[in-house]
């Protein structure tokens, strides 16, 4: 009988034993997995929305990186406005492709009791700056249409050719298209001539920020330069900086996820250690006899490594299975802790951290198991016969 066969055969022996331990290694290893994968997909998604912005830099009023951040990627509400004179000097730059006025508000809702976000930008450039888009319809051409998200178009119930009528301002628009769902917070607005939203608000020659696209990314550097030191009382954010931004902000939650797995793994491993350990106590007598008929250390020490081997391949494989399996919970719920996360599926099957989990998970095993099983091949077989 082979070492591999005996040491499944001693672990059948000790069934609930057996499969506690499995299970916190399985737990154990469907964090680890889990939390990794949760990480590269976010570095990943990141990457994708700041591409989908079809920008290189935001032009914006001196303040926070971090509410350049919010404005890029979730269209946020900054309490500042940058006057949109300043478009004539960034137009003059060399290398400047194209500059676009952003202006996002809030526009209260009486009829839906609700506060709408309006996002006024030059509507011709949005295939550019929005190139994935998929629009049922068409970008607003006139004053009076706007173009509404997926999410907005659903909650007010309707689509192209539509209207909404705000009492409050006494202003009713005309639905020309609907942005089919992108899964991010694209589609949560209302997007509208840059004109008509400074009119909504008030604020006339008023933008949250400028979008500038260069003609070539290499240049970036000669004319963020040459603005900052032309323009005063403004800040320039690449889309480095935003992605460097968002990735400070998430890096604690980062942090604590990976300690939190790393704790779990290490519980897992002591009770391991422990479980096997205890069985060997158990088998005293019975590894004694195995000794006193010819049985070495080393073999002792191979069947005892063993149990602890298949034990954690067990686990390992079965946490991988069931993290896979509950992919959506997971990314639910790390989604919490989270301060931002991109749009879309964060937590996939990942072949090379699934190997990595597994590698990782089945080294803390062995290790686990070298001290009970060096305890085992050091039993005395003639005191353990006595018992």
């Amino acid at each position: 009988m082979t070492f591999s066969r005996l040491a499944s055969r001693n672990l059948l022996r000790r069934k609930t034993r057996t499969a506690l331990t499995v299970l916190g290694i399985a737990v154990s290893t469907a964090v680890l997995f889990s939390i990794l994968s949760f990480n590269k997909g976010f570095d990943r998604g990141l990457s994708r929305e700041i591409e989908r912005t079809g920008i290189h830099f935001m032009v914006v009023p001196s303040g926070c990186a971090h509410e350049v951040a919010s404005l890029v990627l979730h269209g946020a509400v900054i309490p500042k406005f940058l006057d949109t004179g300043v478009m004539d000097s960034i137009k003059r730059q060399d290398g400047v492709e194209l500059a676009t006025p952003i202006l996002v508000a809030q526009l209260p809702n009486p009829a839906k009791d609700r506060i709408d976000l309006i996002y006024g930008v030059e509507t011709a450039l949005l295939p550019v700056i929005k190139p994935g888009w998929k629009i049922d319809g068409r970008v607003p051409s006139a004053g009076d249409e706007i173009l509404l998200g997926d999410e907005v178009a659903k909650h007010h119930g309707v689509g192209a050719g539509g209207e909404i009528v705000y009492s409050g301002i006494n202003k009713k628009f005309r639905v020309s298209g609907v942005v089919g769902s992108t899964g991010s917070q694209d589609d949560a607005f209302i997007y509208m001539p840059i004109a008509t939203a400074q009119g909504v608000i008030g604020r006339p020659s008023g933008a949250t920020a400028i979008g500038v696209k260069a003609k070539n990314p290499e240049s970036l550097q000669k004319i963020t330069d040459d603005l900052s030191r032309e323009v005063p009382g403004i800040q320039i954010v690449t889309m480095n900086q935003v992605v460097s931004s968002i990735s400070n902000l998430a890096a604690s939650a980062k942090v604590l996820s990976l300690s939190i797995s790393f704790i779990a793994i290490l519980i897992s491993a002591v009770g391991a250690m422990n479980s096997i350990l205890t069985a060997v106590f158990e088998r005293t007598q019975e590894i004694g006899m195995m000794r006193a008929i010819g049985a070495s250390r080393a073999d002792i020490f191979r069947m005892i490594l063993g149990e602890t081997t298949i034990i954690s391949a067990a686990g390992g494989a079965l946490g991988i299975f069931a993290s896979t399996a509950g992919n959506d919970l997971i990314e639910m719920l790390v989604k919490k802790f989270m301060p931002y996360v991109p749009s879309g599926d964060m937590v996939a099957f990942e072949p090379e951290i699934a190997a990595a989990s597994l590698a990782f998970i089945f080294i803390v095993g062995i290790l686990s198991g070298v001290y009970p099983a060096w305890k085992a091949s050091g039993i005395n077989p003639i005191e353990a016969i006595k018992g």
